[in-house]
């Protein structure tokens, strides 16, 4: 009985470290990680991989956003991942919010990165975002113009499927986002603000 029991042992623990180990293949680059998943790049394709199943789901592509869904700023709190999702044009570019579950890979919420127009030929990017294991999320978004030279970089937050906008201005630092606790920062100018993410 004592033997039975310690190779029933031993068969569980390698079960558990082989579906942990199919989410930390060979040559690949943490980009974020939890205790329950990560987010890494392989062949400049980025994948997020739960522990849980061991299943790795494509988010993108670390390349040109032309032609390309390229990934921008990352964050994994517990098995879900954000990830800012950028796709560009000859003269024009987009950019997504994105938060998916990552034991099953589904989409929990989409947002486009900006909400202010900047005018024609525009591009979209995200310069930074935070993820609490809930689903809520905050990033800073930025949109440019290339023929009107304008601009427009904001905060923004998503809980419970209520989008808010935090914050706005050029002087805004799109990659200052911070989350410590339910405490969000950033820095606009000289000032270091901050708001919750509940």
């Amino acid at each position: 009985m004592i033997s039975i029991v310690v190779v029933l042992a031993a068969c569980g623990s390698s079960a558990a470290e082989t579906t942990s180990g199919a989410c930390k293949p060979d040559g690949s680059h943490t980009l974020a990680l939890s205790p329950q998943a990560r987010v890494y790049s392989l062949d400049k394709t980025v994948y997020g991989c739960a522990y849980s199943t061991g299943k790795q789901r494509q988010l993108g592509k670390l390349s040109s956003c032309v032609g390309s869904h390229q990934v921008e700023a990352v964050d994994v709190a517990g098995v879900l991942a954000g990830y800012g999702l950028r796709t560009c044009g000859v003269d024009t570019g987009g950019a997504e919010v994105i938060v998916r579950r990552l034991t099953d890979g589904k989409v929990l919420t989409r947002r486009i990165a900006t909400e202010r127009s900047t005018g024609a030929e525009s591009y979209q990017s995200v310069g930074s975002l935070a993820l609490k294991a809930d689903g809520s999320i905050a990033w800073i978004g930025v949109g440019q113009s290339i023929i009107g030279r304008g601009e427009t970089i904001e905060v923004r937050r998503v809980e419970a499927g209520d989008e808010t906008l935090l914050d706005f201005g050029r002087a805004i630092h799109p990659g200052s986002l911070r989350l410590h606790g339910s405490t969000l920062t950033w820095k606009h100018g000289k000032h270091t603000r901050s708001a919750q993410l509940s």
